[in-house]
């Protein structure tokens, strides 16, 4: 599907997104579960920073958004951020493709980044190298990653899956199997642990080494040699 085609899809979709999510099949099964994880798993105190990508109609931020959080999130629909800001006057939402260049006020760093039900219609390269973009430019020190989308343990459950709701599977999205994330980020030096919340959602949360002093470590040696970003 052609970009301008698919940001009118997701445009459209914003005024019936909130009742599409209720549905109990394949691939939604435990969306509210798998939000609710996610905020379980960021382990926020109010004041945090949290980052949503994909903030869509702000399902999920408005969860941090309870907690008293400082809240952003970015969309490259401007159908969904209309819903968001309507839910969420208080937070400041950006219109930007994760994909691309972020405009001048994202370039910062986030105590939490989150993401709910987005990565899915990413390929997998795109996926690992937006994840190592914001472990080096977008984490707080002590921040971290947590997912949730569409995804199975293992590649053979996913291929399980695949043949149970054929009818029903999107094949120009490319739905997460946590054994190969983990295979593909572990050598990157990323710590990745994963929960299975639903028949077809699960969270993760990707770590960077060596958690603490992180982003202090990188700016020392940003400082020590300036060409290298």
């Amino acid at each position: 599907m052609k970009e301008p085609d698919r940001a009118s899809l997701f445009d459209n979709w914003a005024e019936w997104y909130d009742r599409s999510v209720h549905d109990p099949a394949f691939p939604l099964s435990g969306y509210e579960r798998v939000l609710d994880e996610i905020v379980t798993a960021a382990c926020v105190k109010k004041g945090m920073s949290v980052l949503d990508l994909g903030v869509g109609t702000g399902n999920l931020a408005s969860r941090f958004a309870e907690l008293g959080c400082d809240l952003w999130g970015v969309d490259f629909s401007a159908g969904m951020l209309a819903k968001a800001r309507e839910r969420l006057p208080d937070a400041r939402l950006v219109q930007a493709d994760l994909r691309g260049e972020w405009p001048a006020e994202l370039e910062r760093r986030f105590d939490r980044i989150v993401s709910g039900y987005v990565f899915h219609e990413f390929p997998v390269t795109t996926k690992v190298h937006l994840i190592h973009r914001l472990v080096q430019g977008h984490l707080a020190d002590g921040g971290y990653i947590i997912i949730g989308d569409v995804s199975f343990e293992t590649h053979a459950a996913r291929e399980s899956a695949h043949e149970r709701w054929l009818d029903r599977w999107d094949e120009e999205e490319e739905y997460w199997a946590a054994d190969e994330a983990t295979e593909i980020l572990q050598p990157l030096g990323l710590k990745v642990t994963y929960q299975q919340v639903s028949i077809c959602g699960g969270v993760f949360v990707i770590k960077p080494p060596e958690l603490n002093g992180w982003n202090n470590r990188r700016q020392s040696a940003k400082m020590r040699n300036p060409s290298k970003r």
